[in-house]
């Protein structure tokens, strides 16, 4: 009885990571299918959004038309929405990230001369 609920305790985290994980995979084709279009480079609307909150980010995609003018409040479900938000949020702080790095990168190589 020990053994099977040691064993139930270790394979704990990888299943919840499994699940996890199909939850990306489902949503990711929300990007694909709906943002994508418009927005072919998300790197471009990270910068372009700038950081923000993710309520904020979930009320702008809510609130955002797609190019039939319908709301994506209105075509998506709230975890869809909920998804999208949490993308464009990582994008927005990889970008920065991206950035500050470059800067630093560059700060260094104007100043140190081999």
């Amino acid at each position: 009885m020990k053994k099977l609920l040691f064993l139930a305790i270790l394979l704990l985290p990888i299943a919840a990571q499994a699940q996890d994980y199909s939850q990306v995979r489902t949503n990711s084709n929300v990007w694909v299918n709906e943002c994508k279009t418009c927005h072919t480079v998300y790197q471009d609307l990270a910068k372009q959004t700038g950081i923000q909150t993710e309520q904020y980010l979930f009320n702008f995609v809510y609130e955002h038309e797609n190019k039939e003018g319908k709301k994506f409040g209105e075509i998506l479900s709230k975890s869809e929405i909920d998804f999208v938000s949490r993308f464009v949020l990582v994008a927005v702080y990889l970008h920065k990230l991206e950035t500050d790095m470059r800067k630093a990168g560059d700060h260094l190589q104007e100043n140190i001369r081999l």
